[in-house]
């Protein structure tokens, strides 16, 4: 009741009500009940890409940038809720003289299907109202710029959020007016997020997972194993497993942990068994958006596929990357390479449309190199 998610009230005819359960010391909701299309439409919630937090974290080593953090507290009970819920009295919180009454949802509650989506759409609009501005190709970053190109950028991770900001005056600011509308936690200076650890040294900032890829060493029993110059030797053929079984589950598993990885920060995973502080640096420059492509034509024999990739830097580090095999089949080593190139250069568009509504970023903006 502290937050005001639910008022008592009769239940109108026809109507039905979700039972109320108790996870830990929170109190869900009963929402595998409801019925897409039928008691609710949507249920997606954006999220920042981790590109985009690279992205900004780039920006802030070029631009000296100070980085906080900020948890919310409780993130889905603040979302208004469109439809009409009702619930059961949760047990032990029944309201004498009111026991034939229901609880009429205000806000949304955990397990509810379009909880996430509430919060987001409530967020924006707390942020938007009070002045701040949509980036239209990631639409999880806000920013809030003066005329003199003093202003502060918020990225949001469903509950997590970074803040970036010239000075810190502005960044107690921003704060302040945040938990003014929320019940935050304020992290202080950013130091892990998402499993990313960031670290600042003078004037580079560093991002590992270290402390991640040693709890997946330990996880699968494998701390003691030996480094390797390289992920994979490329003359190595690979063929169907014939011989002993492996637990697929497992496996599975090990390629999930380290994929996230992969996306996160370690866009060449050699050392991924051994040097474990290996992670991106970004130094401030060069302050141009450079990329590099390439593609191994029809090095799977079996289906004549090849493999591209790529790689987009900014102030000295990696931001974005990619590295698959394709779908399609090319006639040629030159194809296949701008086929790779294609690729490479709709993500370099992207990044730059992003920086482009940056007010901090000079304009006009440079050429892409790739």
């Amino acid at each position: 009741m502290g937050n005001d998610t639910r008022a008592l009230s009769d239940l109108p005819p026809g109507c039905k009500t979700l039972g109320i359960d108790k996870l830990k010391a929170r109190l869900v909701i009963q929402g595998f009940r409801r019925k897409e299309g039928i008691n609710y439409l949507d249920t997606y919630a954006l999220i920042a890409r981790i590109t985009i937090i690279r992205l900004l974290l780039a920006l802030a080593a070029i631009h000296n940038l100070v980085i906080h953090q900020m948890d919310v507290k409780t993130t889905f009970l603040n979302g208004d809720l469109d439809e009409e819920v009702y619930t059961k009295q949760p047990e032990g919180f029944v309201m004498l003289g009111n026991e034939h009454k229901v609880c009429k949802l205000v806000k949304s509650l955990y397990r509810l299907k379009q909880a996430p989506k509430q919060w987001h759409q409530k967020f924006n609009e707390v942020v938007l109202s009070s002045g701040f501005h949509l980036n239209q190709s990631d639409k999880c970053v806000y920013r809030n710029f003066d005329n003199f190109g003093e202003g502060v950028i918020i990225c949001l991770y469903v509950d997590d959020m970074l803040i970036f900001r010239t000075d810190q005056n502005h960044v107690d600011k921003t704060k302040k007016f945040l938990s003014s509308r929320f019940s935050m936690k304020d992290m202080g200076e950013v130091d892990v997020i998402l499993g990313i650890k960031i670290k600042r040294e003078n004037k580079r900032i560093v991002i590992t997972q270290s402390h991640y890829i040693e709890k997946i060493l330990k996880k699968f029993n494998r701390e003691d194993c030996s480094t390797v110059s390289t992920s994979m030797n490329p003359v190595e053929k690979l063929k169907p497993n014939t011989g002993i079984l492996v637990d697929q589950l497992e496996y599975s598993r090990a390629i999930g942990y380290f994929m996230y990885a992969m996306t996160s920060t370690r866009s060449n995973i050699a050392y991924v068994v051994g040097r474990l502080n290996y992670g991106l640096s970004y130094v401030g420059y060069p302050s141009v958006l450079e990329g590099y492509s390439d593609a191994s034509w029809i090095n799977h024999v079996e289906d004549s596929s090849f493999t591209s990739g790529w790689v987009l830097l900014l102030g000295g580090g990696a931001i974005s990357w990619d590295s698959k095999k394709q779908t399609c089949i090319t006639s040629s080593t030159i194809e296949s390479k701008f086929v790779a190139l294609a690729a490479a250069g709709k993500e370099a568009e992207w990044l730059r449309n992003v920086i482009n509504e940056i007010p901090i970023w000079p304009k006009p903006i440079a050429s892409i190199s790739i």
